[in-house]
Parts: C-alpha cells; structure tokens; sequence
C-alpha cells in the first residue's frame, strides 16, 4: 500500500502562518526533489500565486529598503527618483502577475512537445510560483554596487566578487530547482525537464541578441551622411 506523503506546509492546512511560508520557502530551497514530490497538483491553484505574491512582494520590500537605507551608509534617497521606486514597489504585484502568466505560456509550449505525462498548465505555473523563493536569498543582501564611498576600497572590490558569485550561484539553482520541479510536475526525464527550462531562455537570448543588432543597425543608418 502506497503511503500518501505530507502535503508541503504551505498547502497543509493545520501549519499557521507565517511558519508555513518559512517552512515551505526553505524545503524549496535546500531539497527540491523531496518538496515537489509532496506538492498537491491537483489542488487548488490560489495557494501557489498567494505563495508567490508573497514571496516578490517580500523580495522587493528588501530591494526598496536597500535603496532608501542600509547598514552600510547608503544616503537616503529623495526626489523624483524616491517616487520611481516606490510606485515601482506598489505596482509590483500586477507586474509579476503578468510576468508569471506570460512566462507559464511559453514554458508549458515547449513542455507540450516535451513531456508526453504532462499535467495541464497549472502544473507548470506552480512549479514556477514556488520556484520564486530561490531568488530570497539574494536580494536578502544589500546590492553590491550601492556602498557608498567611505568603505574601504578592498572590502568594497572582495564584497563585489562575493555577490556577483552569489547571484551567479543564486541564478544557477533556479534552473536547478525549475528543472527538478518541472519533471516532477510532468513526469518526465531530467534531461527533457532541463530542455524546458533552457530552451526559452536560449530562444529570449537569441531574440534579444537580434533586437539589439537591429537597433545598433538603425542607429548606424540614422547616423549617416543624406
């Protein structure tokens, strides 16, 4: 008889929050392959966007207090550019709403080709909605380039490497963790779960590769003798 595995604390109704955002963000985050194995599938979709409201909402509350003040220095802010950045934070859950529809459509095109088992849409959308913690860990951190100029030299050049590499790392497991969540999600192999993932962000490359060729081409034109 096959045990019915522990839902994950986000979708387990008896875990309080916020306990359950906290639990369910590190599983993600350090065993992905055991969390997606308990993720209901066919439950309902609200859980993972609330999930994933929360999370970006979080992440740029981080970044809005980074840019108005950190424990490094860093002046205050103000003026038009204060304003920028504060209706960029308040539009931040229509954004990455939008965001998350338009990149769940191009991800679930290629997992149609892909994964023969698929599950529906929801399924891809999900895996992408929990994925989105990863991206906590960086922004936890004050950006590398905002030090203002008292700090020291060395510590500002050996900060900078760390959180490049960081972001670097940062960006590497969410593919990792996008791969692992999309083969669970579609019962497919690793390798075709890693075509799913890649081969969108190969063709957006591409794409932008081309746009900027084109635009370099137009301002050249623009720019000749009539």
């Amino acid at each position: 008889m096959n045990q019915v595995p522990d839902p994950v604390a986000w979708e387990d109704g008896t875990a309080s929050f916020p306990a359950n955002l906290g639990l369910t963000w590190w599983e993600c985050l350090v065993s992905p392959g055991r969390f997606f194995g308990r993720v209901s599938w066919d439950g309902p979709f609200s859980r993972p966007v609330l999930y994933f409201l929360l999370v970006t909402i979080l992440a740029a509350m981080l970044g809005l207090f980074w840019f108005v003040w950190g424990p490094w220095g860093a002046a205050e802010e103000l003026g038009l550019t204060l304003q920028l950045q504060l209706l960029g934070f308040f539009l931040t859950p229509f954004a990455v709403l939008l965001a998350l529809g338009l990149i769940s459509l191009v991800q679930h095109l290629f997992v149609l080709f892909l994964a023969p088992d698929r599950r529906g849409l929801g399924a891809t959308a999900t895996v992408l909605c929990y994925g989105s913690g990863v991206g906590l860990v960086s922004a936890i951190l004050p950006p590398a380039l905002g030090f203002p100029g008292p700090v020291p030299g060395m510590f500002r050049a050996t900060y900078l490497v760390l959180y490049v590499m960081l972001t670097v790392a940062v960006q590497v497991w969410y593919v990792v963790v996008l791969v692992i969540g999309l083969r669970q999600a579609h019962s497919t192999t690793t390798g075709r779960a890693a075509a799913i993932v890649l081969l969108p962000m190969a063709v957006g490359l591409v794409l932008t590769a081309v746009l900027a060729m084109v635009a370099v081409a137009l301002i050249a034109v623009a720019d000749l003798p009539v």
